[in-house]
This record gives C-alpha cells, structure tokens and sequence, in this order.
C-alpha cells in the first residue's frame, strides 16, 4: 500500500506585546488539527470503500517515545482521499506505551514552531504496516497560544497586564525610550532592532558593538559609519619613516581588513598585496617630506583614516656602530649574517659553527656538521623567527646538499631532519661560498658552490613552488661554469617579486640573474644574458643587493679599488654609463652592500685600519656627498658583512665582532 499524504500544520500567532498601533482581536484557536491524505492500491489507482486509520505522533523520525495515539474506524475514501480530524483528545494507552497523554495540545509540546519539541506523525491502514513517519511542522495557529491568557488580549502595549510581573506599559516604554545597550540609536530604530548581526549572542538593540569589529556603534556613528558593516581599523606601519626621494615596501598593520581593499597613502593610491585580516602591504614613494595619513577602505564601504601614520623625511643618519658582542671563536672567514628577528638577534656563521644571541647579552656558540676540512654553512632566520641552516652532510665520498629548519626552536639544527637539495658526488665533494635567505614569500633560496675535488660548481636552489622541498622544476639549477675548486667570495640578492640574482668572484665578478623569474639563468633578454660578467678582474669581496628601484647593485673589490656596479637603465649588464663607480682607491679586500625599504642603498668596506659606512641618500651612486659616509675606527673588516634588519638597527659582523646600530 502507498500512501501519498499532505496536512496542514501548526503556528504560533506572534502576539506583538507592545505593538503601537491597535490591532484586530485574533480569531478562536481551534482545539484540532486537520489531517488529510491519499491512499493508493498495489497497483497506483486510488483506494474505495472505507478504512480504519489510526494515527500515532512519536519524538522521533524513527523509534522514539510515543506521545499520542488516536483511532478513527471506518473513514470514507472519496477517490482514495480521506480526511479527518486530530484531537482534542485522544487515547489513553497503546500497549506497551502506557499511558499515553489524551491532550494533542500537551502532547505536541507546545506551538509547533522553531523552538519547539520535534514531532513526527504515523499513519497505519488497518492492519497494514505504518507508512512513512512525517514532521509536523507550522500552520496558521498554535495550540499551545490558547493558554496564552493575558497575551490574548495584549492588542496594545497598553493591555498586556505585566511580564514577569512588570507592567506592559513600563516595558514598551522601555523598548521605546532607553537604549539598553548604552549607545545611540534608540532601540526602535531600524538599524539596531533584534537581528544579531556578528553571532556573539546578543540582540543589535543591546549589543554596543552590533558588527563585531572592536569598535563601538556610537563610535562608528559620530564617524559616519554603518554600525552592522566591519570597520577596518590602522595601527600602524612598518617601517614608520623613509628617506623621501625611495621607493620601496611598507607593511601597514590594523584589523578587519577585508579585500578588495582601496588604499590611499600620503599622495598616492597603491595597490595592496600579501593582504590579510591585520596586515598588507604596499610600493610608496617618492613623496614630499613630512607627514602622511593613510586611508583603508574594505569592499563594504567602511574605511579609516590613520592621520599623520608615516613620516618621509628629508635625510637619515649615517649608522654609527658600537662594538658589541665578541663573536669568536666563530670563524671569522666570510660568512652570513642576518637579524630578522628583531633589534638585538644575530646569527653570524662561517665553517661548521655558528652563534645565535644578543648584542647587549652575549652569544651562544653552536656546532653544524658540514663535510670535510674545509666544508662551510650558512644559516638565515625565517620571517617568523625560525633558524635555517644549510650544510653538506658526508656521505661516503659524497656530499648530500641540504636545509635545516628548527622545527621544535630550540636553536640547534643538528636535531633536525634534513631537506635535501642535491647530492655531489666525488672524491672529498665539500660544500663552499654558502649563503642562505629567504623570498619575500618566505620559501627559502641558498646559493653555493660544490667542490668535488677538481672542480667547483655554482648553484642555485630555490623553492619555487612553496612546498617546503626542492623537487620540482627549475628548483635546483647551475648559476654557471664550474671553476677551479676552493672558497670564492658570492653573495645571494632577491627582489620584491621573489627573482634570485647569485653574484661570485671566481676569476671575474660574475652574475647568475634570472631576470625573467622562470627560475633558470639560461636567458637572453633584451640582448644581454642571464649569465653575465659584471667586470673581467677577480675580486677580493663581493656583495649584492636590489637598490628601491628593483636594480640589481654590486660591490666588489678588484685591482685595487672598492666599486659600486649598478644596472641603471635595468637592461641587464653594468656597461652602460655612470653605472660603474670607484669608491676608494686602494681600499681593503673585504665588502658587503645592503637596502631595505625606505632606505638608501648602504655599503660597508675595509679601508685602511677603518670599516668605511656609506649611505646613498641622493642616489647618485658615490657615497661622496656631504653627510652620506662614516666609518668604524680601530676594526680590521675580516669577514665583513653587513645587515640591514627592515626595522630600526643595521648589524655589521667583522674581526669576530657583531656590532649595531640605530638606522633612522
């Protein structure tokens, strides 16, 4: 047998208990409910005749409680449709559910609404099995309502007697007048009313906050924003001045941002990138000295204005050094540097040793495996804080090219598991002129060379596609022509768009610069190759930046003389004019150049018994100009290396010492 049913279902009549306006009295609850269905026979036709139904309301879809029961004996099918009538009151029992309640208003637990208890209905034909169980769900009264004695006669705010023994009138005029959440607008106005907006549980009419966002509505209101829409909010920015002439990143930092965002900065419209709920960040500059506001605006239309949040001033001190922390007995070959971390954290490592600490509080000297005598590391901070290392772990006769990351921080990386990056095969295969850093997407680049006994071969691995390993296309790739084996000064330089130019002095200053970002050095764009020669002498040091114009700037000495190349024009060589400049005759044999957002292009280099300090504020490329030179008296410059940390502090590592200094 099948059954094809349909019936009318329960509502609660919403009594407005302080409606102002007198409404028409509500028609008589009835005391029933209206049942209707269509039996059908085996084959599909509609049933004849007439047949016992008996109806059953359980508190579940399947099994349950029984909660009424009621029998209707020989219902008349008209075209196999019958109908018939539940209530007021049914049976007492139906074994074994004894006793059964003989109320349907009480049995269904109240008005068949969306708080109330779930009840299914049950109909059997004669002595065929049960149909289908059915919700019931609304219809146009509820029972339950018929008990609702003073509410039935609340047609005015006036008429309800009280509410938990308040007087209906006190309450309406309470809704009406007082703002129960201490802010404007009153309680009646449409834009606060009983919706919950932000899901925190209160009602808009006494939540102060009604959106969520931290800031109150009647802040947002004397502001002119919408009180149930995010509001975006500025704290800050990073790094909080620039020299006004730069170009470069800014990090501006907040809340409840929301992409697409709009930006306005000083005097220019940037377009955001790295966007997330706190923070993104944006290209500015040039612009005229002093102060600059800036203004969010989130895709809902709601925006702030952070005045006077970024300063560009006219010039920058010259970083004077103290000495600080003695590094030894870290190797003073040349090594890397870096302090991401903040102000005060180092790491400075050479040859199979490394030191992490604090220029204020000392260092802690750490060991790293790298193979063979003469096998050297390297090791950089990720954006988060986190240690890298990078070694040449023995195996065998080979040399298994790998990244450490300090997974459980606890600053040494010998406990690590290795992510591999090649493996070199050959007799005493050692790893040297390592560097390692990090792409402004945080995926980790290393440049170094590979001796194998006879040869040296540059490299480059770069985790273009951010998975953590170095196994996909063009992750791993030659930077060049081997040469003969033994340390060569190198310096690895990324750009804002995450493109790796790998710099070395083997014989000449060479440069591997992948130009086109397609992660090999094997193009020749505009003319000029990937594989370059920045000068044809051999170089004592050599160090590599992206100056705030995404130009690729190199500092090496050779013959004698401390120069500056700089791709001017961005055509890929460092032949055209003005783009090679002397700064010292006869200057020492070590170097290092640095940029950070906001900044002038700095260098730092041995003269004499002195570490020359530059800085290039007029970007003229000389260091010559009054204000833009200092110098570290009394330093030898051996393993000299220099970091800008994108905060407030550049850190120089020389001669076993770290020093640093204040930028701006």
């Amino acid at each position: 047998m099948r059954s094809s049913i349909r019936f009318t279902l329960f509502a609660a009549i919403a009594v407005l208990l302080f409606a102002p306006a007198i409404v028409a009295a509500p028609p008589t609850v009835p005391a029933s409910l209206p049942y209707q269905g269509l039996l059908l026979d085996g084959l599909g036709a509609p049933r004849a005749g007439s047949v016992d139904l008996t109806v059953r309301v359980f508190d579940a879809v399947v099994g349950g409680a029984l909660v009424y029961k009621q029998s209707f004996p020989a219902v008349s099918l008209a075209d196999g449709v019958f109908s018939v009538q539940l209530g007021p009151v049914g049976e007492a029992s139906d074994a074994p559910s004894n006793p059964l309640t003989t109320d349907l208003a009480i049995a269904l637990g109240g008005d068949a609404g969306p708080t109330a208890p779930s009840r299914f209905l049950e109909v059997t034909v004669g002595s065929d099995g049960a149909l289908t169980r059915t919700q019931i769900l609304a219809s146009a009264y509820a029972l339950r309502a018929t008990t609702a004695e003073t509410a039935n006669t609340a047609t005015t705010a006036a008429n309800a007697t009280n509410v938990a023994g308040v007087a209906g009138l006190y309450m309406s005029e309470f809704f009406e007048h007082f703002n129960a959440d201490g802010e404007a607008p009153p309680n009646f106005d449409a834009s606060e009313g009983v919706a919950d907006t932000d899901g925190d549980g209160l009602l808009n009419f006494v939540d102060s906050d009604n959106d969520g966002d931290t800031v109150s509505d009647q802040s947002e209101l004397e502001v002119g924003s919408d009180i149930n829409l995010v509001t975006p909010s500025i704290t800050g920015t990073s790094p909080s001045t620039a020299l006004f002439s730069s170009t470069g990143s800014v990090n501006v930092n907040g809340t409840f941002f929301q992409p697409p965002l709009s930006v306005v900065f000083g005097n220019q419209t940037p377009t955001p990138t790295s966007v997330t709920s706190t923070s993104f960040q944006v290209i500015v500059g040039p612009q005229p000295t002093g102060p600059a506001s800036i203004q969010v605006t989130n895709a809902n239309g709601q925006s702030d204005l952070l005045a006077d949040a970024f300063t560009w001033v006219g010039s920058l001190p010259i970083p004077t050094f103290a000495h600080s922390v003695a590094l030894n007995p870290v190797a003073t070959l040349q090594g890397s540097l870096d302090a991401r971390t903040g102000t005060n954290f180092v790491v400075y490592s050479g040859q199979k040793q490394y030191g992490v600490g604090n220029v204020t509080t000392g260092l802690l000297i750490l060991p790293l495996a790298s193979r063979g005598a003469g096998g050297q590391i390297a090791t950089a901070f990720e954006s988060s804080g986190r240690l890298n290392g990078l070694r040449c772990l023995a195996s065998g006769t080979n040399c298994d090219v790998a990244v450490l990351a300090d997974i459980d921080g606890d600053l040494t990386l010998e406990d690590e598991t290795a992510i591999p990056i090649e493996t070199e095969t050959g007799t005493n295969a050692i790893l040297n002129s390592a560097t390692l850093d990090f792409d402004p997407s945080g995926r980790r680049v290393a440049g170094y060379q590979v001796s194998n006994g006879s040869t040296s071969t540059p490299m480059v691995a770069h985790d273009h596609s951010g998975d953590g390993d170095f196994d996909d296309t063009n992750e791993v790739v030659s930077a060049g022509s081997a040469t003969s084996p033994g340390a060569i000064p190198s310096a690895l330089a990324i750009d804002a768009t995450g493109r790796v130019a790998y710099v070395r002095g083997a014989g000449a200053v060479l440069a591997a610069w992948d130009r086109n970002g397609d992660g090999d050095f094997e193009d020749t764009i505009g003319g000029n190759p990937e594989l370059l020669t920045i000068a044809g002498v051999a170089p004592f040091c050599v160090g590599a930046t992206f100056d705030s114009a995404g130009r690729l700037a190199v500092i090496y000495n050779a013959a004698g003389n401390m120069t500056l190349a700089r791709d001017l024009n961005a055509d890929g060589d460092f032949f055209d004019a003005g783009e090679s400049t002397t700064l010292l005759p006869g200057a020492g044999n070590f170097c290092d150049i640095g940029w950070r957002s906001g900044q002038p292009l700095t260098v730092a280099y041995t003269s004499g018994s002195t570490i020359a300090v530059g800085m290039d504020k007029n970007d003229d490329g000389d260091f010559a100009d009054g204000g833009e030179s200092s110098s570290v008296p009394g330093a030898s410059g051996v393993g000299l290396r220099l970091r800008l940390n994108g905060t407030t502090t550049a850190f120089l590592g020389y001669g076993g010492v770290i020093a640093a200094a204040p930028t701006n």
